[in-house]
């Protein structure tokens, strides 16, 4: 009886004790097809608004980055946040979508410490920061390459920590290697949020530096002509 209770379950490790699992409704197939398509449809809706303001190709592209990551952020991890405790139970779709997640990272069924604390910061603080960098550079705010390093630096510090907490605990919680849970989810997914951060902030580096540069020059010519 012991033994039918553990591996009632699909997630790693296999002695994990999930009493409230119940499995999904909704296949993979339907699942995958519906979050990639609102992916998509996020996407095609900012680009073709930030093509109608006309800006390049490489500022549409970010400004779809961050229109999808806010998206991502507040919806999808803000559901978790708020309601990891009964996840595994759940049957809504984005309940399902955590569950069918979890098969790559069994942290997010179980509400491990760190994951609830990381994706409630995530949800509360990177999610609002990605909507406020998409409608500064709308605006051309003078703060938007600040906002864009700000949150990017979070998006980087975030999935770092939780890439190397799971190496530390030696992936444990998925099965090591499976081409979609392991790979697909845990890996490719989640490299997302370590390559384009990098890349934002490299971006916004450079904008910024460029800028106090620009001032420095100005204001030691100034001094320059009145010292004359």
């Amino acid at each position: 009886m012991g033994s039918d209770s553990i591996l009632k379950h699909p997630y790693f490790p296999r002695d994990l004790s999930i009493p409230h699992y119940k499995p999904n409704k909704v296949s993979i197939q339907e699942l995958l097809g519906i979050f990639f398509s609102l992916v998509l449809i996020v996407f095609i809706i900012t680009w073709i608004y930030s093509t109608k303001k006309k800006f390049s190709v490489g500022y549409r592209l970010l400004l779809c980055w961050f229109t999808i990551c806010g998206f991502i952020h507040t919806i999808l991890e803000g559901y978790f946040a708020f309601n990891h405790s009964t996840l595994a139970g759940g049957s809504s779709y984005l309940a399902e979508m955590w569950k069918e997640y979890g098969k790559g990272d069994s942290r997010y069924i179980t509400s491990d410490t760190f994951t609830v604390c990381m994706e409630g910061i995530t949800a509360v603080i990177d999610g609002p920061l990605c909507f406020l960098t998409v409608a500064a550079y709308l605006t051309n705010s003078p703060y938007r390459y600040v906002l864009q390093l700000i949150v990017s630096l979070c998006q980087l510090y975030g999935d770092t920590l939780y890439l190397l907490s799971e190496v530390k605990d030696n992936f444990i919680h998925s099965e090591l290697y499976h081409p979609l849970h392991f790979w697909f989810y845990f890996l490719f997914l989640n490299s997302f949020w370590i390559i384009v951060p990098l890349i934002m902030i490299c971006h916004a580096v450079s904008k910024i530096v460029t800028s106090q540069g620009t001032s420095d020059f100005r204001f030691n010519n100034r001094n320059q002509k009145k010292s004359r």
